[in-house]
Parts: structure tokens; sequence; C-alpha cells
């Protein structure tokens, strides 16, 4: 029965997300934290722009691999 119970949630949880996917969640996470921060701690300069500067890595990323998936077809 446990067997069962951990396919079916896996199937509620769908497909195994794809790394874009993954960098796609990453990027919401780390862009959530990034506005908590600037709102309820905005004298936290240096851990804003490490949100800031990890947020923009992972968008780069994201991107580039966008680009070498449009250049696949």
């Amino acid at each position: 029965m446990a067997q069962q119970d951990q396919q079916q949630g896996r199937q509620q949880e769908g497909q195994p997300s794809s790394p874009l996917q993954l960098l796609g969640r990453a990027l919401t996470d780390i862009r959530k934290v990034q506005n908590l921060l600037e709102l309820k701690y905005p004298d936290q300069g240096e851990a804003i722009k490490m949100q800031r500067e990890a947020g923009d890595l992972v968008w780069n990323e994201i991107q580039r691999r966008q680009q070498q998936q449009q250049g696949q077809y």
C-alpha cells in the first residue's frame, strides 16, 4: 500500500520538471526573498545585493538554455 501511495503522490505532482522549470522555480523563490528583504529589512544591503546577483545568474542561465533550445529546432 505504501508504494501505491507514493506512486499516486508522484502522479499528482505531475511529470518530472525540466531543468528550465526548476531554474524558473528557483528564480521565483530568489525574487520572493529579495522582495521580502527589500520591504522588511532595507538596511540589509549586502543580503539584498547577493539575492539580486543570484537572481541575475539564474535568469541568465534560463535565457542561455532557451536560446540553445531554439537553436536546436
